[in-house]
């Protein structure tokens, strides 16, 4: 796999520069090295106890010094990069030996130790200054790819990338502008690109199933993911140590009150380091997740989807010809599968590709970007019960851990429903998008027929089903959101109270720090409902991807020989079961070979296998018996394209198909004759001419630039097809399989199209099989003909020896009557036949060129997708609001949500009322355990208070008060807590089918001219990715939104009864949380946009992906996956 495309530029390796960070480096390593060789020596001269730990720490200084050194001298920027990492980490040892000293030494200040201290002094900033510089050193110049810049990630500093300030440049760009474009947005490095995602894959060669290859794929990025959020349960346990030790030197604090209120100092610094620490853990973590695990998932199974739908077995075809050969034949079996009657598989539905792609890998890539959350709650759990067995003791965590465990079995059987639920969501979401694609691609016979009412009513009936599945999973989902909603607080209700009767009291260290680890552990074990239904969703998706990627492939039918041939064969369309041969239409003892560089034609009535037998050249037929035998050809990879000249430009063996429907791209008239070849202008004239398109394309607006749009809705039938036969012309392939070419176009244009393009001099030398009706027309320059009927070769031979047996007028009596063909032709040849007409009037001028196009861009009929710019309009938000209920169902919804909110202060008020009657500043510190770890700001108040009135009353009828009161608080919570989920999953239901309905019709309603300029994919991309996220996030989000809005209102509140100081400082924070968020936003936006919109081209890369089998024989499967 190549990778060498990724380089930096002459302009980019000039303005880089690692000089100032390495001389940095350099300069405090020295001074470092010089200070504690002078810190050392004075050690010596006072022989100081700790003469032998100084010239340890000097000689490590030295090693320092020469890493500085080696670092300096190199000149590859990756490498020096590289040291600046390790030498980090000698200087946090370093840092680590030196500090304490400096403040030992510091505590003790005389005039014998002045110099040693400012030695000691210089010494720690210079090692913080060398740790600084060693992560200042940029790791390389800008690179491109495809001449477009690769993020900054992996080029900037250490310190940028990982305190994510590399990305900078992209938001102040944003933030100008108010909007941004594709081509504004850095390309991905190797891990986010699908070509060496895809290479990576396949080096592994992965047996077995989906689930076991993608942690086999990612056990490394898993593990450390894992390992790194283990390291933060234990680092957020840190946070509840330093609190618990603040409020007991407040409950014992004595006389000695400036050595208390210096540890307290020291406590609230801890704390606050601590939690910084964590809050960037907690970050990378996240950032770990989405770079290195969720977004190469997504990619990977993209990947993997589309390459498989590229080999997989045509099996509709095999099941419609089993049902109606006729009605196979003479569609050509290139229809789509929309009728599909059991849509419940996979394998079976075109259609259920794009759901693959747009909901399953989506859905797993989301579950993959949270998964570590599981691992955090279960480790948190762990970490955190022992700390509190040490803080309330085994009996009153073992009576809460049975009120906890009280709850799984209704769990267990929410989890179960969850699953089926799931399974069968998503089995409708198929047959609905079935459908939808059905209804897209037969517009226009919908509304010549006025059955729009007639289509909108089946397709609301199939959204109902889904719409009522999604609800019970949403009932489901609601009970087990209220299971685990209520067993964090039965786990601290009971705790608490078994803690108070078996002590009988409730002191504030107990009640405030037990508190704050519930709470973190109600917040912790809270999105557990979240996450199972997000893994059951995943298994379900996982499950359907895999069932996919394990179906029938085709299987290699095609043996090495010198011309093409039939041996003995018998043939029969693909199938993914056991299918008995009775049940199958089979052509049965095939023994013939085509004339190598002659022209040869199979002739029968419909039905009787003429398209099978050319599929079965393709190699896209089950071969039941016998062989087939076609040349051998040069691999894509080495055919070198680029490089062909008239001189080399037939590709010996290699095959060009034309079929029976036209195949065409959404782009311009030029490039689907050329379809990634070189352009060789007078191959393309020819080409032009043979296939009677020079006068349609002097019609045309922009001439050969001309748009086709979406499948050349732009031309008429005829025009489509013979666009279609110029591309296999213009190929390099030498054999040429063509089905039936002039059904579509009348008999003056079919024999000009006959005796100059197909027997003319552009295919002199190349094997030509013909399917036709036509035999009359064709068998004055035909060498070969075959009769098909009755499941086998009723006549096949040289066309002299079939005149000379009387064979060909047997053969010519068997024609189907002009009026039948005409028949099969109707649909387009009324416009097809003036544009015809048009192209052969003019046979006899001189050929001059094509026409010029006069304006220098030709008109772009597929025009780009809008999308909007800036803030989310109001009428957007008030569209949602009013579908999903109005402001009385959501004034409804934000009271409960309110009401949430006040059950969790009402439990911290209600315990400062049964810890004692302390003043606000005890009482702010419970109100805000409620939302997280304790102010830092509000602990100072504690030494102006008096810890009289902290110790709880010992009577049993004031401690039994305290404890039912408490425990009816922290009910009402819990059932109010389980209500916010089933009003906020009503209110999403609301809001989805009434936008489902408002967009289904206006795409039901909307003008012809506008289906015929958008195309498919992007139509699709409304109705299942975007609807995806309407059913199951947006209202969730909203209401999360609230939820944490009354909660940051909480925190407000909490720290304006802790203290007025703390006011200025939350306004201060407030402000920059805004900044900052208001500076995301205005990248975030455009880029969220930028994503919905970049998916419509890949669903419409999926959706053409279907008629693949029309150029596949010639077009490398590589660049379809590129």
């Amino acid at each position: 796999m190549k990778t060498k495309m990724v380089k930096s530029t002459p302009e980019s390796i000039a303005a880089f520069s690692n000089r100032l960070p390495k001389a940095s480096v350099l300069a405090f390593s020295t001074i470092g090295f010089g200070t504690w060789i002078a810190i050392s020596i004075f050690s010596s001269l006072e022989l100081s106890s700790k003469l032998l730990e100084n010239w340890l720490i000097a000689g490590a200084w030295g090693l320092i010094l020469l890493h500085a050194i080696s670092l300096s001298a190199h000149h590859s920027s990756v490498k020096v990069h590289n040291l600046g990492l390790w030498l980090l980490a000698s200087g946090l040892v370093v840092a680590t030996l030196t500090v304490p000293q400096l403040i030992t030494e510091a505590q003790h200040v005389s005039s014998d130790n002045v110099p040693v201290v400012i030695l000691r002094a210089v010494n720690v900033v210079a090692v913080i200054s060398l740790c600084l510089s060693s992560v200042l050193l940029p790791r390389r110049p800008e690179v491109y790819f495809k001449d477009r810049k690769v993020d900054a990630q992996w080029t900037v500093s250490a310190l940028s990338r990982y305190t994510w300030t590399w990305v900078e440049p992209l938001l102040q760009y944003a933030s100008k502008r108010n909007d941004l474009d594709a081509g504004d947005v850095p390309h991905p490095d190797r891990k986010l690109r699908s070509g060496p995602l895809k290479h990576d894959w396949d080096a592994m060669r992965f047996d077995g199933s989906l689930l076991r290859a993608l942690l086999w794929a990612y056990k490394g990025s898993l593990v450390l993911q894992w390992s790194v959020t283990i390291f933060r349960n234990f680092l957020g346990l840190l946070p509840f140590w330093t609190m618990l030790r603040l409020i007991n030197i407040l409950e014992q604090r004595d006389s000695r009150r400036s050595e208390a209120s210096l540890e307290l100092w020291i406590l609230v610094f801890a704390m606050a380091a601590f939690n910084l620490l964590d809050a960037w853990v907690e970050g990378w973590v996240f950032w770990y997740s989405f770079a290195d695990v969720s977004l190469p998932i997504r990619a990977q199974l993209s990947t993997l989807v589309f390459e498989k739908s590229l080999r997989r077995k045509n099996v509709k075809a095999a099941e419609k010809q089993k049902e109606t050969p006729e009605s196979q034949e003479a569609d050509g079996n290139n229809k789509d599968d929309d009728d599909e009657s059991d849509s419940s598989s996979v394998l079976k539905s075109r259609q259920a590709i794009v759901n693959l792609v747009g909901v399953d890998a989506a859905r797993i890539a989301n579950f993959a970007a949270y998964q570590f959350l599981i691992i955090n709650s279960v480790a948190k759990l762990i970490m955190f019960s022992f700390f509190l067995v040490r803080l309330i003791g085994w009996i009153p965590f073992g009576a809460g851990i049975l009120a906890w465990a009280a709850t799984l079995p209704a769990n267990t059987y929410f989890s179960k429903a969850l699953l089926g639920k799931s399974e069968k969501l998503m089995k409708l979401r198929d047959e609905k998008l079935a459908v939808v694609n059905e209804a897209l691609l037969g517009m226009r016979q919908i509304k010549f027929s006025a059955l729009e009412a007639r289509w909108e009513q089946r397709i609301l009936a199939m959204r109902e089903k889904e719409l009522k599945t999604l609800w019970q999973l949403f009932i489901v989902d609601t009970g087990l959101f209220g299971c685990w909603v209520v067993s964090p607080i039965l786990l601290a209700a009971t705790s608490l109270a078994i803690y108070a009767i078996v002590h009988g009291e409730l002191l504030p260290s107990v009640a405030f720090v037990s508190i704050g680890i519930f709470k973190a552990l109600e917040v912790t074990l809270g999105v557990l409902p979240e996450l199972i239904t997000m893994s059951v969703d995943t298994l379900v998706s996982i499950k359907r991807i895999d069932t996919y990627l394990q179906g029938p492939e085709m299987e290699k039918t095609l043996s090495e020989g010198s011309d093409v041939g039939f041996e003995s064969a018998s043939i029969a369309w693909p199938v993914d079961e056991d299918t008995p041969d009775e049940d199958r239409f089979i052509l049965r003892n095939l023994n013939f070979n085509f004339p190598a560089g002659e022209l040869s034609v199979i002739s029968g009535k419909t039905g009787t296998g003429k398209s099978l037998l050319l599929s079965a050249i393709l190699g896209e037929t089950d071969l039941l018996d016998g062989s087939i035998r076609v040349p051998t050809t040069v691999k894509p990879a080495k055919r070198h394209d680029d490089e062909a000249h008239p001189g080399n430009w037939i590709v010996p063996g290699s095959i060009a198909y034309v079929g029976q429907t036209p195949w065409l791209e959404s782009a311009s008239f030029r490039d689907n004759i050329l379809f990634g070849l070189p352009l060789i202008e007078e191959r393309y004239q020819k080409v032009i001419e043979v296939c009677a398109l020079k006068k349609d394309l002097e019609i045309l607006t922009d001439g050969d630039k001309t748009e086709l749009g979406a499948n050349g809705i732009n031309l008429s039938g005829g025009q489509k097809w013979r666009v279609t036969l110029a591309r296999a012309i213009y190929s390099r392939a030498e054999i040429l399989v063509m089905d039936d070419v002039f059904s579509a176009v009348d008999a003056h244009v079919g024999r000009h199209i006959f005796e100059k393009c197909v027997t003319g001099d552009i295919c002199k030398g190349r094997t030509r099989i013909l399917v036709t009706h036509h035999v009359a027309l064709v068998q004055t320059k035909a060498k070969f003909i075959i009769e098909l009927g009755e499941g086998t070769v009723l006549h096949s031979g040289l066309v002299s020896d079939l005149i000379q047996d009387g064979t060909l007028e047997e053969i010519k009596s068997h024609e189907q009557t002009s009026q039948q063909i005409l028949e099969d032709e109707a649909a387009d040849s009324s416009t097809a036949v003036n544009s015809e007409e048009a192209s052969v009037t003019d046979e006899t001028a001189e050929t001059n060129g094509l026409q010029k196009v006069q304006s220098k861009d030709a008109k772009q009929f597929i025009q780009e997708e809008l999308r909007e710019k800036g803030v989310v309009k109001k009428h957007v938000y008030m569209t949602y609001l009013r579908d999903s209920g109005g402001l009385l169902l959501w004034g409804i919804c934000a009271v409960i949500f309110l009401g949430y909110e006040i059950g969790i202060l009402g439990r911290a008020w209600w315990l400062r009322i049964w810890t004692g009657d302390a003043d606000d500043g005890v009482s702010s510190v419970s109100v805000h355990q409620q939302h997280g770890h304790a102010s830092i700001l509000s602990l100072q108040q504690f030494p102006l208070n008096s810890a009289s009135g902290l110790r709880v009353a010992e009577s049993q009828n004031d401690l039994n008060f305290y404890l039912y009161v408490y425990i009816g608080i922290s009910s009402v919570t819990a059932v109010i807590g389980t209500l916010r989920f089933f009003w906020a999953y009503f209110l999403a239901i609301k809001a989805s089918r009434s936008l489902f309905e408002k967009m289904l019709f206006a795409v039901l309603h909307t003008p012809l001219r506008w289906l015929d300029t958008v195309p498919v994919g992007r139509v699709l991309n409304r109705f299942t990715s975007d609807f995806n996220i309407i059913d199951n996030r947006i209202t969730i989000d909203w209401t999360m939104f609230i939820s944490n809005l009354l909660s940051l209102g909480g925190v407000c509140v909490a720290a304006f009864f802790a203290s007025s100081y703390v006011i200025p400082l939350a306004v201060v924070l407030l402000g920059l949380g805004i900044m900052i968020g208001n500076k995301y936003l205005y990248g975030a936006r455009p880029l969220k946009r930028l994503e919905s919109n970049c998916k419509s081209p890949v669903f419409e890369l999926f959706q053409r992906g279907a008629g693949w089998r029309f150029y596949h024989p010639w077009f490398p499967e590589d660049s379809s996956l590129r």
